[in-house]
């Protein structure tokens, strides 16, 4: 039987009260739209479309490699999913709806719904124990435990609703009842389309359908920069307990921030307050010190970064290096056994292994068009306040004498010093 998730990602997010797109808002570094599109993929589903709002232009990175449908006016769930299945107009099997603002269904949930729509059920339904006061739809449950309908929060009005149960809003339906779409009507508060009126249309035809109890968590809805934050919390905790099951030791883990594709090793040491960005590698024993910042970097073992240090720009950090405070590395490649202590800037640049960068050391990259390269060769030493103007080559075993400006080839083997003659004048 065939497989197709509907995404609905056409929502204007007024109340995020920002220019991004409410779909795109990152979680972890990483686009909400793209946490349920990863969790799609995960259980294993081909074929997917989005629906996507009028003005789509910036969504253009993600959805090249799907089907999409525009809803032009924000109609509602139920006008959205029917514009989708404009797409489905011979397919036969079962046709899960996500929601791009509902970022952390999982792999394991997906399936399970699925697989009670590959029986007899013609539409599955999920939803969340919550019995505080909360702004959810309700589910309606038969005396044989049966849903019969959903009652959304606008509805509610006036009227006491027994049900414990909140809707999630992510549903499964069998190919053969997209005619039942037709049949949803515009409700009279919202002028909108909701597409939960689909199970109370469905009871009333005697259609079989299911429900499918989710964990909150996992289908926390984001409608504003508040529930953004809560949803930024959740992925933390996750992926901070995911660290230190794995081996690492995280000494205040409420201080750390990670990207959703952080790759760290066992036997590594992070110190409070740091912060992760895209593609970082950490390698085993390496020590993370407080307050540095990573991203689109490796880092080997057994060296140690920060505190204070900002790493960038993909670079690599050598085994048995040292990285110190106030130390910016930028598009860099450092080798092994290499010592860069304090208040540097190394910036597109080749460090060969055990070479020493006094403090103060700028390699000066940019000449106000293009950005240049410095090499600087094995068991060398940089002395303290050196400015490296590129493109320059530095030899292996080179002294550069500290407060000079270098900006000619320096062959192996060489004491070089580039500063201006010292000038003392008594005093009159």
């Amino acid at each position: 039987m065939d497989i197709c998730s509907i995404i609905l990602s056409a929502g204007n997010g007024r109340r995020m009260s920002s220019d991004i797109p409410k779909p795109l808002h990152c979680i972890s570094g990483k686009p909400m739209l793209n946490w349920v599109i990863d969790a799609n993929k995960a259980a294993n589903i081909k074929k997917s479309i989005i629906v996507l709002p009028r003005d789509s232009e910036a969504f253009r990175d993600i959805i090249g490699k799907f089907d999409t449908v525009t809803q032009p006016k924000p109609l509602g769930t139920g006008d959205a999913v029917k514009k989708a299945v404009t797409l489905l107009k011979n397919f036969n099997g079962v046709i899960i709806v996500c929601f791009a603002d509902t970022p952390f269904i999982s792999k394991k949930s997906i399936k399970k719904i699925i697989s009670k729509c590959k029986s007899d059920t013609k539409l599955v339904i999920t939803g969340f124990k919550k019995t505080v006061k909360n702004n959810y739809g309700k589910i309606i449950f038969s005396s044989k435990n049966e849903p019969i309908e959903i009652i959304e929060q606008k509805n509610t009005y006036n009227k006491k609703i027994e049900s414990e149960f909140c809707n999630s809003g992510i549903m499964a339906f069998h190919s053969s009842a997209m005619s039942y779409l037709d049949k949803i009507q515009k409700n009279i508060i919202s002028n909108e389309y909701y597409l939960t009126d689909l199970v109370k249309i469905m009871n009333k035809d005697k259609q079989k359908i299911s429900f499918v109890e989710v964990q909150e968590n996992e289908v926390i809805g984001v409608n504003d920069q508040i529930d953004l934050s809560i949803a930024e919390n959740i992925s933390q905790k996750f992926l901070r307990e995911k660290a230190m099951l794995n081996g690492s030791k995280l000494i205040a883990p409420e201080t750390v921030f990670f990207n959703y594709d952080t790759k760290i090793c066992r036997n590594v040491t992070i110190y409070p307050n740091v912060v992760f960005g895209k593609k970082v590698v950490i390698r085993p024993f390496v020590q993370i010190n407080s307050f540095s910042h990573l991203e689109d970097c490796e880092i080997k073992e057994n060296s140690i970064i920060g505190p204070f240090a900002r790493i960038r720009g993909n670079s690599k950090i050598g085994e048995n290096s040292k990285v110190g405070n106030f130390v910016e590395i930028k598009k860099s490649n450092i080798h092994d056994k290499v010592k860069i202590n304090h208040l540097s800037y190394i910036g597109d640049t080749k460090i060969g292994s055990l070479t020493n960068i006094g403090a103060g050391t700028i390699t000066c990259n940019f000449d106000g068009q293009n950005k240049n390269e410095t090499k600087i060769g094995k068991n060398s030493f940089i002395g303290s306040n050196s400015t490296i103007i590129a493109p320059i080559k530095i030899g292996d075993n080179v002294t550069l004498g500290a407060g000079s400006v270098f900006n000619k080839k320096i062959p192996n083997n060489t004491l070089s010093i580039g500063r201006a003659h010292q000038i003392n004048k008594r005093k009159k």
